[in-house]
């Protein structure tokens, strides 16, 4: 295997969520990363998040609305006490009447990641209604 790039997907660590509505927030459920191995070890290879934004139109995501994609983490599967490890992973902007294209990204985690980690995603300027559409988020080893 590629240690570059993480390639095998376990269907247990992926989730597909429906997108928000008029300036929604949304998130998955926590990925328990513990439940991986003891606590640490799954950093000893190569652990990337993959986040599959959908291609939105101009009533989902009109001209300069905006849905952003960020990673968090926390100890406590509540995400009581969430921290942003990555801001703004996936920036989908509406621009020229044609809505946003569908985007793809990979974020490995860093090695202080805590046992829980989610996406979120966050509408914004009056978004029409997104939850037609599905981000897919998966951990890739």
């Amino acid at each position: 295997m590629d240690r570059a790039q993480p390639k095998v997907k376990h269907t247990t660590f992926e989730e597909t969520k429906a997108l928000g509505t008029a300036d929604g927030t949304v998130t998955t459920t926590g990925f328990d990363l513990g439940a991986m191995s003891a606590r640490g070890a799954f950093l000893a290879e190569p652990l990337e998040l993959v986040i599959e934004a959908p291609a939105l139109n101009t009533t989902q995501l009109p001209d300069a609305d905006t849905n952003t994609y960020s990673i968090e983490t926390d100890d406590n599967p509540g995400f009581s006490s969430a921290k942003i490890i990555a801001d703004k992973v996936i920036l989908q902007t509406g621009a020229g009447g044609a809505g946003a294209a569908a985007v793809t990204a990979r974020f490995r985690l860093p090695t202080d990641v805590e046992q829980y980690v989610r996406v979120k995603s966050v509408l914004a300027g009056g978004t029409g209604d997104c939850s037609g559409a599905d981000m897919v988020v998966s951990l890739r080893f």
